[in-house]
């Protein structure tokens, strides 16, 4: 679904670079940090830039993603792995923390990967993850099936696949079903900002993920009537230029209880 570091970078990279910081704030993080389902870094970085941290390791399983990741720092601190996180390569109580942003929708087995997020935490260590919010208001990802659904119906099947765990309610039975405990839940809301409509536009049409998953299979008519809907819901008669949308994104921390 995300296969490309450079075309990923071009339609998640903006958004992931904003969020991954005000996660980071949020959760709190020290001493040895784990990012699972790093991608091309967003979250490993913004891990980074806490002087109390001594190392980040960022494991994903695509060694495109892990190498876009590797050629962008040079801080003896940060690592990248390959592992799958729902058999994560490290033993029991390896990390103060364990994070993952924006990827339990996308793990098969994410009760599993949860529990391995716990498993090599230390007890007292803080797990968490974040997820875009599917309960309304998330114009960066709702704008373009929004403009889809009146020219395909099945539309809404694309948009409903990554949804999972969008909702507080979800994030934090996932959090409890793994055993952890102390549970915070946050809505974190910030804009996301674009020089013009291609700017948003052109980038979904690079393959990436479920939106570009559903441009892909779209005819070359239907795409071009896709997109005229998209401008039209987003400028109406206004000119072409910058504009931001709002993303929402639901985010869960939890405690590995103490022995």
């Amino acid at each position: 679904m995300f296969e490309v570091a450079e075309a990923y970078e071009r339609q998640r990279g903006r958004s992931s670079k904003i969020l991954a910081p005000l996660f980071v704030d949020y959760v709190g993080v020290r001493g040895e940090v784990l990012d699972v389902g790093c991608g091309t870094g967003a979250l490993t970085f913004a891990i980074a830039r806490d002087n109390s941290v001594s190392k980040i390791v960022g494991v994903d399983l695509s060694e495109g993603f892990l190498a876009y990741g590797r050629s962008k720092t040079d801080d003896p601190r940060i690592s990248f792995k390959q592992g799958d996180a729902q058999s994560l390569p490290f033993p029991d109580d390896s990390f103060d923390s364990c994070l993952a942003l924006l990827v339990m929708a996308f793990i098969p087995d994410a009760p599993k990967a949860a529990r391995e997020m716990r498993r090599v935490t230390r007890p007292g260590g803080v797990v968490a993850t974040a997820m875009w919010d599917n309960t309304g208001g998330n114009d960066l990802n709702q704008s373009l099936w929004e403009a889809a659904i009146p020219l395909d119906p099945k539309a809404p099947q694309d948009k409903d696949r990554p949804g999972s765990y969008g909702t507080a309610e979800d994030l934090t039975a996932l959090w409890a079903g793994a055993g952890l405990t102390n549970f915070a839940v946050k809505n974190i809301v910030f804009p996301c900002g674009f020089d013009s409509f291609d700017d948003f536009w052109l980038p979904l049409t690079e393959g990436q993920g479920p939106a570009g998953a559903y441009l892909a299979r779209l005819s070359v008519e239907h795409r071009a009537a896709l997109r005229e809907r998209l401008r039209q819901n987003l400028f109406g008669n206004r000119p072409d230029g910058p504009f931001s949308l709002n993303a929402k994104a639901w985010a869960v921390r939890g405690t590995v209880p103490a022995v």
